[in-house]
């Protein structure tokens, strides 16, 4: 089978690999904010070798399975930019084997973490491609907000794509998404921006949920979802029916808005498992998202190809 090359639009290559590294102390319970509230303690240790060499074993992992281009989300919530340092040299090392773009990726957040919005700002001067955030993870639905409009003005201020990791949550109140549209419709930046995760748009009501697909097709504005690490991290709190935590995707792919599948991560605080096989990925998100008609699985591997190859305007 002759196939276009695999892309990777959503990895975190300053994770992989550090579960193994931190032990048993790294493996909590499954949810999301649990792992990001234990990053921290293990980053203050990390360097630029360490981080380029687990960097390049996840990069080896993907790329020797078909996949030439990846987005990777690097944490910039740290003034001395450790990670950041690594993947820009990563980056150019590798230019020939790979394409990676860089997101500028504020973990702990733009507010939440002090200073957080200027870390961001400094590290697209270095050389990230993309703003990131992470407005569900600021300490009030305000500074959510306000740090939508933030990555926004910063992504045209500096001529950058967006990519923002958005209502990574079962909570349907969590709406951030509807911001996001709305300011990048306004700007006619849809095409160059992307909502990763809006797990939480799985669980809003149709009422609502029709009428933002209505926005998004208007906006052109792409999505990403990650089929295993939604599906492990979500529904935490959920006896039973247990949600399986992925966006609308059967909902999208009927009306012509782009969504991709990504990795996410490899063996880190988030999600355990991972190899950078992209067509496990494909594998566990078509069942996920009961994309198996026959019209749908002639579309099925565009989600790891052209649809990703969109949301980082290759």
């Amino acid at each position: 089978m002759v196939s276009a090359p695999y892309v990777d639009p959503h990895l975190h290559l300053d994770y992989v690999y550090t579960l193994s590294e931190m032990g048993r102390e790294g493996a909590g319970s499954g949810t999301l904010f649990e792992a990001i509230e234990m990053w921290p303690k293990f980053k203050e240790n990390l360097t630029v070798e360490s981080v380029k060499k687990l960097a390049l074993k996840g990069i080896i992992d993907e790329v020797s399975q078909g996949v030439q281009h990846i987005r990777t989300h690097i944490d910039v919530t740290d003034p001395n930019f450790t990670a950041l340092k690594a993947m820009l040299e990563l980056r150019e090392e590798l230019k020939d084997k790979v394409e990676i773009q860089i997101v500028a990726f504020p973990q702990q957040g733009m507010y939440t973490y002090k200073g957080g919005r200027d870390l961001v700002e400094e590290a697209l001067k270095m050389g990230a491609d993309v703003v990131g955030g992470i407005p569900h993870y600021e300490p009030a639905r305000e500074f959510g907000e306000k740090s939508v409009h933030d990555i926004v003005e910063l992504a045209l201020k500096y001529e950058k794509l967006i990519d923002v990791h958005c209502d990574e949550t079962d909570d349907p109140h969590s709406r951030f998404v509807e911001l996001l549209n709305a300011l990048v419709l306004m700007e006619d930046y849809g095409e160059k921006t992307t909502a990763s995760h809006t797990c939480s748009f799985g669980s809003a009501d149709n009422s609502y949920a029709y009428r933002m697909i209505d926005l998004f097709k208007k906006s052109k504005m792409n999505f990403i979802a990650c089929p295993t690490e939604n599906a492990y991290l979500q529904g935490r709190q959920d006896t039973y029916p247990k949600r399986r935590g992925l966006t609308r995707v059967k909902e999208f792919m009927e009306n012509g808005i782009n969504i991709a599948f990504a990795q996410d991560s490899i063996n880190d605080p988030w999600y355990p498992m991972g190899n950078g096989n992209m067509m496990n990925i494909l594998d566990n998100g078509i069942h996920l998202a009961q994309i198996m008609s026959p019209e749908e699985i002639d579309k099925d591997l565009d989600l790891i190809t052209y649809n990703g190859a969109r949301c980082l305007n290759i």
